[in-house]
Parts: structure tokens; C-alpha cells; sequence
């Protein structure tokens, strides 16, 4: 079948059950833009929220054999997209929450190290140090006010006059640079310290 606009959600979605790809790309295409919109919204992360957009078609997809039985396709469509949007921050959460545990280890362990490891964690915190300096100044206060004095995204942003979602953006290009500034010898130290040897 050649999928069409006049076509209403319930025709496509039984052909898209007998797994009719053009049908499927039709109610793709009816529903994307209002999707992304509203996953936008939702994350302030444009391209999250295109990701979100495809995982949320993706599960369609491949629950396509029970779309018949449904009464409501949009209210179920952004039902499944608002799951997926608490899927990425809790994800976004764990992240962080990976990352400051890892920069808390670098920055604050200080017993049971060796002389030799003692020295080898000041030259990685010293290359650290280095590479912040370098950054645009504004990312530098971001990574200065979240992991030398502690403070939370929004703590940050009221300070800074900026939004939550710029802290969060400043701070995953930070831990990029830093990680691909420092050599392949860094980072078998960062990864010693995480594991805690």
C-alpha cells in the first residue's frame, strides 16, 4: 500500500501490524515533529530529544502486532515518549553520578596510597588542573563551582545566571576535554584509583 495523509491512524496502524513499512514511515512522518516538540520540552536537549524520537518509534515497531487493540495511538505514542524521557535522566543521573564518585576518588583519596602513587595522582590532578585552566572561562567557573566546591546544577545556574541544562552541557564538555587531554599513562592511573588500588 501506498501510505497517505488521508489515510486515518487506525487503517495504518493494521497495516502497520502486518509489519507495512510505508505505513509505518507515514505515521512517522504525521507524528515526528510534534514528538520532538514535546520531547524538547521535556529534556531541553535537542539532540537527546531526536534520539528519544526514534526510540519511541523503534518500541512501535516492535510492538507493531498489538497497535490494533489500541483505542487512543497518540495518548500511548507520548506515553512511551515520556518513559523513554525519564529513561535519559535517570541515565543522565547515573552518569553524573559515575563522574563524581570518579572525580571525588582523584581528588579527595588520600590514604593507603604509596609514595609512587601519591606522585602519580598529583601529576594527573596537575595535568587536570592544567586543562581546566585552558578552558572558555565561563565552562571553567561550571567545573570549578561543581567539583572543587560541591554545588549542584542549580546551585550553579542561579549563581551563574544560566540554566540547569547549560550547566549540564558545560560540565560533559569539560569531563570530554580533560579526558581526552590527559595521555594513555593518566589514564591507567584514573582507572588504578577508581578501582581502588
Amino acid at each position: 500500500m501506498m501510505a497517505s495523509a488521508r489515510y486515518p491512524d487506525s487503517e495504518l496502524l493494521l497495516q502497520i501490524a502486518g509489519a507495512d513499512q510505508q505505513a509505518f514511515n507515514e505515521l512517522f512522518e504525521r507524528y515526528r515533529d510534534r514528538l520532538f516538540a514535546y520531547l524538547f520540552s521535556v529534556t531541553k536537549d535537542r539532540e537527546a530529544s531526536e534520539e528519544l524520537v526514534l526510540d519511541t518509534f523503534l518500541k512501535i515497531w516492535q510492538n507493531r502486532a498489538t497497535l490494533p487493540e489500541l483505542d487512543h495511538f497518540e495518548a500511548f505514542l507520548f506515553h512511551i515518549a515520556r518513559n523513554k524521557s525519564l529513561d535519559f535522566f535517570r541515565q543522565l543521573q547515573r552518569n553524573r553520578e559515575r563522574q563524581t564518585a570518579l572525580w571525588n576518588i582523584m581528588y579527595e583519596r588520600q590514604t593507603g596510597l604509596s609514595a609512587d602513587q601519591a606522585l602519580l595522582k598529583e601529576e594527573v590532578l596537575k595535568a587536570i588542573r592544567m586543562l581546566v585552566a585552558e578552558m572558555p572561562p565561563q565552562r571553567r567557573m561550571v567545573f570549578r563551582l561543581s567539583r572543587e566546591q560541591g554545588l549542584t546544577y542549580e546551585q550553579i545556574a542561579q549563581r551563574m545566571n544560566i540554566s540547569p541544562h547549560t550547566v549540564r552541557n558545560h560540565l560533559a564538555v569539560s569531563l570530554r576535554q580533560i579526558r581526552a587531554g590527559l595521555n594513555s599513562k593518566y589514564h591507567l592511573i584514573a582507572l588504578i584509583f577508581l578501582l581502588g588500588k
